[in-house]
């Protein structure tokens, strides 16, 4: 394994692996093997043909490339970095993009630019998502704030879920507490103690299963827009100030408005304007507001 004091490419260079203190290339650098190292930078377009361990950090402002496995104390990806095996750091900034064909590993992360990963992707403590963030597997974190958009192929398992922006899952959503402010697009299960939804825009939910579950209008109207492009009515039919279109509700105590769904169950019901549901059971009490339609009232 070669040994070196520093790596420094700033013209055109390539360097068999080993070990280093810091690797900085700022012209177009290829590191032949994997490397290990004390800090890393890459301004320029850089490639490390296997592993890359750094103990402390290591930031792409230009293009780069690690073909195994990348590990770091912190990353930091300003410009367009991608890792072809799994990712594993302690914190994460993702100004630019960040792609990861592996497994995502790290404790805490904070996108404004894009982030993708190929497989599951496991954030022990928060992810916070200012601009675009996918996974094709699972999403497990502690806390998950979505001001920009999020989508997890595979569904969702967190402490707590905060949405102004769009929350996409194609599969269970397990957490629990979770507001929204934003819209949402579920294909499975919402399963929370405390779920809180305030309709800015049109959402859909498969079923939502808790303790408490409470969806009202927005008190201004408001239309999601990102990028330019309009959310109002994406993901159903337009209703004022939103709706949330969902097929099953359960839970101990609910109120809803501007929801349209077939079953809704639940010990205590209040059932308040612009609802359209097909079916209410409920053990508890059931009031339902003028403005409403709730086809049939079930006492269990």
């Amino acid at each position: 394994m070669s040994e070196y004091r520093d790596i420094d490419i700033s013209g055109k260079g390539t360097v068999p692996g080993g070990r280093c203190e810091t690797l900085s290339i700022s012209g177009a650098g290829r590191v032949e093997g994997s490397l290990v190292c004390e800090s890393a930078e890459i301004s320029g377009a850089g490639t490390v043909e296997g592993d890359l361990t750094v103990s402390e950090g290591f930031s792409c402002d230009g293009s780069g490339k690690v073909q195994g496995t990348l590990r770091a104390r912190s990353v930091e990806a300003d410009g367009a970095l991608r890792v072809e095996r799994d990712f594993y750091a302690e914190t994460v900034e993702v100004s630019g993009a960040l792609k990861v064909e592996g497994d995502f590993h790290a404790a805490a992360v904070e996108v404004d630019g894009s982030c993708k990963t190929a497989r599951d992707a496991e954030i022990t403590e928060k992810l916070e998502i200012d601009g675009a963030f996918r996974t094709e597997g699972r999403l497990t974190t502690g806390e998950l704030e979505v001001d920009g958009t999020c989508v997890a192929a595979k569904g969702v398992s967190a402490r707590m879920v905060h949405v102004d922006g769009i929350l996409k899952a194609e599969a269970d959503v397990q957490t629990e507490t979770l507001s929204a402010d934003g819209a949402l697009k579920i294909d499975g299960l919402l399963n929370a103690e405390t779920v809180e939804i305030w309709l800015k825009g049109d959402s859909y939910v498969e079923s939502i299963g808790g303790g408490r579950v409470q969806v009202r209008r927005s008190t201004n109207r408001f239309e999601l827009t990102i990028g330019g492009f309009s959310f109002q009515g994406l993901f159903g039919p337009k209703k004022k100030n939103g709706h949330l279109a969902v097929n099953v509700i359960e839970a101990d105590d609910i109120v809803l408005e501007c929801t349209g769904a077939k079953t809704v169950r639940g010990v205590n019901v209040h059932v308040g304007p612009d609802c359209e549901i097909d079916r209410v059971e409920y053990s508890g009490t059931l009031t339902t507001d003028a403005n409403t339609t709730v086809r049939e009232k079930v006492k269990i």
